[in-house]
Parts: structure tokens; sequence; C-alpha cells
């Protein structure tokens, strides 16, 4: 291992071991009740972890709450969100990673009832066929217009006290649907820099990690 990945792999784990703390539009995030959020920016910002930790907070606060974590494939969730998602957010040893293995599973339940639902839209029926309080497309850019259409009117579960879809992406071109919708004010755009990444910068310092540099 490279001198550079060595650095970069301690400073990850040391950030990993501190309680986590949102900044920029990660914090921002936490607070937005929009029925649509884009959450865009380049790689490495922190945007999906972001989007997991609120899903995750989300779960424990309102009970028999139910969410969709979802993206073009659900194979693609397995090496992707699903990571971030047991390996960050979730405590280590948390009795919700039990049983079968990240490619097998098909969600995660809590002890209060609520659930987080894994789904592709190559296999649609699955995922349109519920309800949900929150839905977080990853690498929402792989989606067409019409496969986020077809999500929102799922947003009827109600137990929480506002719904919500959450697009993590960094949109591609300014054509695209995603700057087109969230353009026209249809969707909260929320844009995430580096800077809102505690691996890459220190807020407290106001100055870049070793990392970050």
């Amino acid at each position: 291992m490279s001198r550079r990945k060595k650095t970069l792999s301690a400073a990850s784990a040391a950030i990993d071991a501190l309680p986590y703390e949102p900044l920029g539009a990660a914090e921002k995030l936490f607070y937005a009740h929009d029925r649509e959020v884009l959450l865009a920016g380049p790689a490495g910002t922190g945007k999906t972890r972001a989007a997991l930790e609120k899903m995750f907070l989300c779960m424990q606060k309102y009970s028999s709450m139910r969410c969709l974590l979802a993206r073009k494939t659900r194979v693609s969730l397995t090496q992707s969100a699903l990571v971030t998602l047991e390996e960050k957010v979730l405590p280590a040893g948390h009795p919700i990673c039990r049983g079968s293995t990240r490619g097998r599973r098909t969600g995660y339940m809590l002890e209060n009832g609520s659930e987080l639902v894994l789904g592709g839209l190559d296999n649609a029926d699955r995922v349109m066929s519920s309800e949900y309080d929150m839905i977080l497309a990853c690498e929402a850019t792989e989606l067409t217009l019409s496969d986020w259409e077809k999500l929102l009117p799922r947003l009827r579960h109600g137990v929480m006290p506002y719904q919500q879809a959450v697009a993590e992406c960094n949109p591609s071109h300014p054509g695209h649907w995603l700057n087109v919708r969230a353009n026209a004010g249809l969707m909260h755009r929320l844009n995430s820099r580096h800077e809102d990444n505690p691996l890459f910068f220190d807020r407290h310092s106001g100055q870049s990690t070793v990392a970050g540099r």
C-alpha cells in the first residue's frame, strides 16, 4: 500500500471512530422537510453517508416508519450504499445486520418496527407495491424521470410528520432532468462540497485535514 493510501486509510479510521457530525449540505439535509431533495456534489463529499445517517436516525425516532433505499439495479447497492450503511452508519455489531449477507438482503428491521427496504428499479414491481415515509435514491443520475415520478406516489405511509424522497448524485450536464427539476423549483437542491466531509476538512480549525490536503 502506498504512503498516500496508508495516510487516507488511517485518517478515515480516525474519523469513523468519532461521533458523526454533519457539515454543510449534510447538516442542512437533516433539517430539510421538503418532499423532494436533490443532494448534489462530487464524489468524496459524504453525500451517501449523510443521507443514510438521516434515514437511520428517522428509523429510530419514528417507530414503524418505512423507508426505501433504491438504485437503478439492486445488485449495485451491495458494494456501494450497503457498505457505507453497515460499516460507517450502523454501530459495530448492530443486530440489524444479522442474517443474510448484503447481496441477499431484502431489507433491515429495527426492534421498534421501523423497516428499511432495499430495491432496484430493475425490479420495480416489488418496490412500487409498497408505501414509504422516506425514499433515498443513490446515484440518481442512473434513474430516468419516469423512474422518479413512479417513486413519488409511494410516499404515503404517513408515519413520519413529513414524507421525503432524496436523490443523491453528481448531476451530469445542465440539461439532465435532475438539474431541470431543481432549477424549476420542484426539488430542494443542496450542494455538497469536500469541506462537508470531516475526513477532508476540520470545521473547528477551519483547515483541511492531512487527507484533505
